[in-house]
């Protein structure tokens, strides 16, 4: 599925920022970001007992100046999200920690506050996460997940494939290199696709990133 999409996210993220930037009274500032990245991922549910596991992620962002005090960032990442969920073998068996992991991309725009020009800023925006579903090891397939008689780890891989998400954070830096510390949200229920006993479960991503951007 995300090879599918990478294409058309590139192209679409392209577009938004050739169209802002192209339309912009101030063009002294405009460079493209290579970033890197590790998080924090977690999903906040009441119907899950999950635990945070860290992750990697990385790609393109571009920075341009649209106001004197405020920038625009478009950025396309890919993602590698990892969470603990609890499981049992059997139901006398110890519970474990299970690895899902997940392969995700996302595009967004982020809004930049210029505390100080070029040097501290606070950012804020929405972003779009595209995904498939949880991949476990096949050793964990039949593990009965923690607070369920009969629900497994393999049918608890599904997730929704689209999922809103919000961003706020501060990045530090100079012109040609930044570090920021995101905190992200997630507004959709990552897990709309799941049932356990007649119930739909609900959970919601969030995310601590510290990323590091490269402005050539």
């Amino acid at each position: 599925m995300l090879k599918s999409l990478f294409p058309l996210l590139v192209a679409t993220c392209t577009l938004f920022v050739t169209k802002s930037f192209s339309q912009s009274r101030y063009n002294d500032y405009n460079r493209l970001g290579i970033s890197f990245g590790i998080h924090q991922f977690d999903i906040r549910t009441n119907d899950l007992q999950t635990s945070k596991s860290i992750g990697f992620h990385g790609g393109l962002s571009t920075r341009g100046t649209v106001a004197r005090h405020f920038d625009m960032i478009y950025f396309l990442h890919l993602n590698k999200h990892e969470v603990n969920v609890l499981g049992r073998e059997t139901i006398l068996s110890n519970a474990e920690e299970i690895p899902f992991t997940l392969l995700a991309a996302k595009v967004g725009v982020l809004g930049s506050f210029k505390i100080s020009e070029r040097h501290l800023s606070i950012e804020f925006g929405p972003a779009i996460q595209l995904s498939d579903k949880f991949e476990i090891d096949e050793k964990f397939n039949a593990y009965v997940l923690e607070g369920y008689n009969t629900f497994t780890a393999n049918e608890a891989r599904q997730t929704s494939r689209l999922n809103l998400m919000g961003i706020i954070g501060i990045s530090t830096g100079f012109q040609t290199f930044k570090i920021s510390l995101q905190y992200e949200y997630g507004f959709s229920n990552v897990l709309s696709k799941l049932t356990a006993d007649t119930n739909k479960l609900k959970g919601n991503i969030e995310q601590l990133s510290v990323l590091a951007t490269f402005y050539l």
